[in-house]
């Protein structure tokens, strides 16, 4: 054992024969990116979500869904069937955070965990999978070499003592299986009295797209063995195969333990090799019109609008001419390219003596950002004899402030098709829902904005949620059964008005059913300077539970006041939006939470949240514990033969039965309706420009 360390350390750290980017990692029986049953130093594709079904033998049989929000961290979530008490299933979400990336001088390095939260009820056997590791990954040649340390149940070999018992408690005591409450969750993370070794190797073999791998595990099924006294794990060596014939079907078949065999299918969806960049060519752009041949400025948004743009109005003033974008109308192209192309328009049909284009960006009558470019900077730029790091240095970035002079009625219907799945819960296996809506959203005035949704039920079986056996005494989503059991009803119907009262600030009231399950009253307020990536945030709602077998109608006796504080944070490409949360969900409980939202060529957006509470308040079911957590991946949709209107595809893994951490499902977030059109946007995407 000692040699084989020594022999896989030296590789590991010897300079790397083959590039050290990615060149298609495989996954693990676990859902997440790995060998066979331990984990690599690997990740997925950026952006990508992976979901998929394995089994092993008549002993574990795993539902999983992975996504990759962020470069740097993998989570999944996973329900798995297996052979113990009351025949329930063992929801998990497990996590995966990279610390070092491979170079030419040492490995990739990852630390991560199986069931890393322990939510839900404290029962024997759960948190039987629970277990954190640390794992190395190193390439040469054809082969992946993976060496690794493992705690809980990735370590009950006990190949040795744990390397953190200096700081004494539970990184000295036994992790027993039987003392389930101390087997899983933050207070039990890289505790136990001892540690096991794991590792292995991927070759990928000379047939395409084909790897065998090998591995030891750190597992010996200790759990299993005090529920079943003649349980035997086996061999603790694995051997297996994995085949991708396309590159979003990802299939493995193993042997393991030297007795049970193992089947994996895999679908993947990852955003950079689905989407293609928007190829629409720039408008050209010409000799200066004389001021016969120039465009008057209703013609020039006409043609804005043929060329793709969602320009809603045109102003040509003196030595000024000035187009009003509404960024959210159009998902393809980036802010900055959006901006060019207006900008091209404006250089190429203005009258002569105009010299300065202004773009002014905003959403729903909300004018975030005023852009303005001088055109002789835009006219070099486009005959390649000038660069947009040009543009940017004689660019002006100011706060709207010029009305535009007609404000047209915007009507918009659009389709959203949604698949949901539960894998959090105990009394199921594998909950699920999906639903159509068809979504009409109006602007009669500036800053007026009407809003209707009809949900077209598709199929459910959200019956098999256990909401009886404890049951909730003031619900808040686990009798979400009920209201889903009409083959229609009105998802939404709201009437909302937005208003910049000062430089930065934003307002919105709104008044409605917001979401399937409450309306009522809300006020939102939105704080962000004008060249600021962060916001400050606070909303406050006053809302009732929406009646299951009423379409419109509320229960009087189930007033609730709900709001959160929150800070908003972009990352300097525009790509990655971080919110933090504090408040009072619709339950009544305290607490906060997380999401990463990131955004992808072509308006595809993956979304990952967590929230913490403070636990269940006034009787409510306690099967979901103190934690809501949930990922998405929304990918928008032109009208086609089979969807005449445009709209969004999503897919989403969720707790939909939950009563803690609940927020309100806003139709019309203050934060989406204002941040599209603002700087960081046209910042983050400026080398877009005049693409």
């Amino acid at each position: 054992m000692k040699r084989s360390v020594l022999l896989v350390l030296a590789l590991l750290s010897s300079p790397t024969a083959t590039r050290a980017e990615d060149v298609g990692a495989s996954l693990s029986d676990w859902g997440s990116v790995g060998l066979l049953q331990t984990p690599t130093a690997r990740m997925p594709p950026d952006g990508s979500m992976t979901g998929g079904l394995s089994g092993l033998g008549r002993l574990h049989r795993h539902v999983t869904l992975s996504a990759q929000p962020l470069p740097w961290l993998e989570v999944t979530a996973r329900d798995s069937l297996y052979p113990g008490y009351y025949g329930l299933s063992e929801p998990g979400l497990d996590v995966k955070l990279r610390l070092r990336e491979e170079g030419e001088w040492g490995p990739a390095l990852v630390v991560g965990g199986r069931d890393v939260t322990g939510s839900g009820l404290d029962l024997p056997g759960k948190g039987r999978f629970a277990g954190e590791y640390l794992a190395l990954s190193r390439r040469w040649q054809d082969f992946d070499v993976t060496l690794g340390v493992g705690w809980g149940t990735l370590g009950e070999a006990g190949h040795l003592r744990n390397p953190l018992r200096f700081l004494g408690g539970r990184f000295r005591r036994d992790r027993d299986p039987s003392l389930w409450p101390s087997l899983r969750g933050p207070r039990a993370w890289f505790g136990g009295e001892r540690v096991a070794l794991f590792g292995g190797v991927e070759w990928r073999t000379p047939i395409p797209d084909l790897s065998l791998k090998i591995e030891t595990s750190g597992d010996r099924f200790r759990a299993q063995r005090q529920d079943e006294p003649g349980f035997a794990p086996g061999s603790r060596y694995n051997i297996g195969l994995s085949y991708r014939p396309f590159s979003w079907i990802d299939a493995g078949a193993a042997f393991e333990q030297g007795r049970r065999a193992m089947l994996r299918l895999s679908f993947r969806f990852a955003p950079k090799e689905w989407t293609e960049p928007d190829r629409r060519a720039p408008p050209a752009v010409g000799p200066r019109p004389s001021n016969e041949a120039a465009l008057p400025a209703g013609d020039i948004l006409t043609l804005a609008r043929t060329h793709g743009l969602p320009a809603r109005a045109a102003e040509v003033s003196g030595d000024t001419a000035t187009l009003w974008l509404n960024p959210a109308g159009s998902a393809a192209l980036p802010s900055a390219q959006e901006a060019g192309h207006a900008a091209r328009l404006l250089a190429d049909l203005s009258a002569p003596q105009v010299e300065r284009l202004r773009i002014v960006t905003g959403t729903h009558g909300l004018d975030a950002a005023s852009l303005t470019l001088l055109r002789r900077d835009v006219e070099r730029a486009a005959r390649h004899r000038g660069s947009v790091d040009e543009l940017w240095r004689t660019a002006t970035l100011e706060p709207p402030n010029q009305r535009p002079p007609d404000w047209r009625p915007h009507l918009d219907l659009s389709v959203r098709v949604a698949s949901e799945f539960d894998l959090a819960e105990l009394g199921t296996y594998l909950t699920h829902r999906s639903y159509s809506d068809i979504v009409l959203r109006g602007e009669p005035a500036r800053g007026l904005v009407l809003g209707g949704a009809l949900r077209i039920r598709a199929d459910d079986n959200l019956f098999m949620l256990d909401t009886n056996a404890l049951p909730a005494s003031e619900p808040v989503r686990s009798d979400i059964p009920l209201h889903s059991e009409r083959p229609w009803a009105a998802e939404h119907l709201f009437a909302a008005h937005l208003a910049t009262p000062a430089d930065g600030l934003t307002t919105r009231l709104s008044i409605g059913h917001f979401e399937e399950m409450f309306g009522g009253v809300g006020a939102e307020a939105l704080y962000q300077p004008l060249t600021a990536r962060w916001a400050a945030g606070l909303d406050l709602n006053h809302v009732w539970k929406r009646k299951a077998a009423a379409p419109l109608g509320v229960a009087r006796d189930s007033a609730r006041l709900t709001g959160h504080a929150s800070l908003y944070w972009e990352n300097p490409g525009a790509t990655t939006t971080t919110v933090l949360r504090l408040g009072r969900y619709l339950g009544g409980d305290w607490g906060g939470g997380v999401e990463v939202i990131r955004r992808f060529e072509g308006g595809v957006a993956l979304t990952a949240h967590a929230a913490w509470t403070e636990g269940p308040d006034r009787g409510q079911s306690r099967f979901g514990g103190r934690m809501d957590w949930g990922m998405a991946l929304v990918v928008p949709v032109a009208a086609s033969g089979w969807l005449p209107v445009g709209g969004t595809l999503e897919t989403a893994v969720r707790t939909l039965g939950r009563d803690a951490g609940q927020r309100l499902r806003q139709p019309l977030p203050l934060y989406d309706a204002r941040v599209p059109g603002g700087f960081g946007r046209l910042a983050g995407t400026w080398s877009r420009l005049m693409d």
